[in-house]
């Protein structure tokens, strides 16, 4: 039976295994073995930081981290102490590039099971997507409960999905400088392909009752949680971009790019498939973003496919 608590700290971590880069072009070093323990490492950092501050993990899900307070400044304590902690550990020399985005929030929650849900939940999701690498964005209700601060400064960012977001600038010695905005980081949707003579191989995928088709010269297609691929799914285990489509010699070949998972049924047989690397695509069926089809919620996150040669 859920239960509602008071007020806590909603702290949300994600760990960036996408192309990073400290000086120079950006370097894709967080894949196989060696991503793997980077990100292993930084997951213990952001566990022992939150018990530190006496905080609870709540959710493990992918690369993302959800852990709550019994206050706002404790879960604000923490977020620059893993801040702090995470640029320590970048190395360039040893390709020690991981980074850390994360979302505050504020605000009653929902507790069953140990797992915590609610409006307060929902408002650090928003505002961990919608942050950059090593940065940390905060809710209203945090920023009100925190009051005013000589160790910390918040920067009006604006409306993000109709919560009114700040950026948490520390102005302690040895603080990371805050992140610099970019204009229109993430598009609302990615656009919609123009229509192509019906030769050469296709793919239409389906996912929340619309089809989409795409073709070679389309490029990568992208799915995730992060509203800036072409197939968002927003639930709480999709990692932002969590998988991929690619076209190697006219064949769709799904890349899995996430530690959780993806797992693709085919039509024909009906047989299930975990994908941790790559994964060719055949005639038709169902892709879902985690390690098999048990782990899905609701039925709006499986994406069908169809692929079709003219």
């Amino acid at each position: 039976m859920a239960t509602i608590s008071n007020a806590q700290g909603l702290l949300f971590a994600e760990i960036s295994t996408e192309e990073v880069k400290l000086d120079g072009p950006p370097v894709t070093t967080l894949t196989g073995w060696f991503g793997a323990q980077q990100v292993g490492q930084i997951k213990s950092l952001i566990t022992n930081t939150v018990n530190q501050n006496k905080g609870v993990v709540t959710h493990t899900v992918g690369d993302s981290i959800l852990s709550s307070f019994a206050d706002a400044q404790a879960a604000l304590a923490a977020a620059l102490d893993i801040q702090r902690r995470v640029a320590k550990a970048q190395n360039p020399s040893t390709g020690m590039l991981v980074k850390v985005r994360i979302g505050l929030a504020y605000g009653p929650v929902r507790v069953a099971a140990g797992k915590v849900s609610g409006d307060c939940v929902s408002a650090a999701g928003i505002l961990l997507d919608k942050a950059q690498a090593n940065e940390i964005l905060a809710d209203q209700s945090l920023v009100d409960a925190i009051g005013a601060s000589k160790e910390t400064r918040f920067e009006a960012g604006g409306l993000l999905d109709g919560i009114p977001s700040y950026r948490v600038v520390s102005s302690a010695p040895g603080a990371v400088p805050a992140a610099q905005p970019v204009p229109n980081p993430l598009p609302a949707a990615a656009p919609a392909p123009s229509p192509r003579p019906s030769a050469g191989p296709s793919l239409t995928l389906r996912y929340s009752g619309a089809d989409r088709r795409f073709a070679p010269a389309d490029g990568e297609i992208f799915m995730g949680r992060g509203m800036d691929v072409h197939v968002t799914i927003p639930e709480i285990h999709v990692s932002r971009k969590h998988a991929k489509i690619v076209w190697e010699d006219g064949c769709a070949v799904l890349v899995n790019l996430s530690q959780n998972g993806t797992c693709v049924r085919f039509a024909s047989t009906g047989h299930e498939q975990t994908c941790m690397t790559k994964l060719a695509l055949e005639g038709s069926g169902e892709i879902a973003l985690c390690s098999r089809f048990g782990q899905v919620v609701s039925p709006k996150e499986i994406i069908s496919y169809s692929l079709a040669v003219q």
